[in-house]
């Protein structure tokens, strides 16, 4: 727990000096806190050398490559971190008291769920709700639903974290599919039949566990990040890909009839923001969507 002083003195300095010392701690460097912030380096350095003047002390120490923080640092980190929190949960307070339903909400998915699954699908949402603003953060990376980086998350399994909410959308079903020559290349001579795949960017998850298990050996002559790039591959005849079943278009053939792998898909949302009527539209919306799955 951080001292009574340094608790007061956190409280007096100036927020954001203190959400710049925070920003320091977590990136380890200067630039790190300035691109986070999206301010300057210089402005980095000039609040935290303004912190420890208020504070009458050395916040941390260079340590070659490493910051080390000093006793007031670490007093006063912990501090600003609860002051963070703090100002986090009134947002949320303040977001889940909002019975308007209008205004933005951000949702978190896929690439390939946002783009070729959710946005055809959105009109049927906007003409029902014309003050909503949906806005979508697609990417493989788990934004902080607590931190607000968004305010209703699509993710493959259920959440453990007591804060968090989820509700089951059903499962996606992924299948191993390709243009009819390398379909039938796969049924003649698996090993020698072309893959598209993962890069090294997505981390460990069932849809590469299965391509390294079944396709070790296979040449791979495509790798993404992207669902939507692999898809257009492999209806550009490049290779055989594991999709899921809302990517199959009329180039491509599934290898089998039955699907390879499915996954539950989840629906997750801070319990501070139940109320919300424009999140409960979408969590609605996003059920219906699901049900086409």
């Amino acid at each position: 727990m951080p001292s009574p002083q340094a608790m007061h003195a956190a409280l007096d300095a100036d927020w954001e000096s203190l959400r710049s010392f925070v920003a320091f701690v977590e990136a380890g460097s200067l630039s790190g806190a300035a691109r986070a912030l999206g301010v300057t380096h210089a402005t980095i350095g000039r609040r935290l050398h303004l912190l420890e003047e208020a504070l009458q002390g050395p916040l941390y120490l260079r340590r070659a490559e490493d910051v080390e923080l000093t006793r007031l640092g670490e007093s006063v980190l912990t501090a600003a971190r609860a002051m963070q929190e703090q100002t986090r949960q009134l947002a949320r307070t303040l977001a889940g008291g909002d019975l308007r339903l209008e205004g933005k909400l951000r949702l978190a998915c896929t690439d390939a769920i946002g783009t070729m699954f959710l946005a055809p699908r959105l009109p049927a949402l906007l003409e029902q709700w014309p003050a909503l603003d949906v806005e979508f953060a697609l990417g493989h990376q788990t934004l902080s639903l607590a931190r607000r980086e968004a305010d209703l998350a699509l993710r493959f399994g259920k959440p453990q974290d007591g804060e968090l909410i989820a509700r089951p959308l059903g499962a996606v079903r992924f299948y191993l599919c390709g243009t009819a020559d390398n379909v039938a290349q796969w049924h003649r001579a698996r090993k020698k039949a072309p893959f598209v795949a993962y890069d090294d960017g997505v981390p460990d998850i069932p849809e590469t566990r299965w391509i390294a298990d079944h396709a070790a050996g296979n040449p791979v002559r495509f790798r993404s990040t992207s669902l939507v790039a692999q898809c257009m591959a492999a209806r550009a005849g490049v290779g055989l890909a594991l999709l899921p079943s809302y990517l199959l278009a009329p180039e491509l053939q599934t290898v089998e009839s039955a699907p390879q792998l499915q996954r539950e898909l989840w629906a997750v949302f801070h319990r501070d923001l139940k109320t919300l009527p424009r999140l409960r539209a979408v969590l609605a919306w996003l059920q219906d969507c699901c049900a086409q799955l």
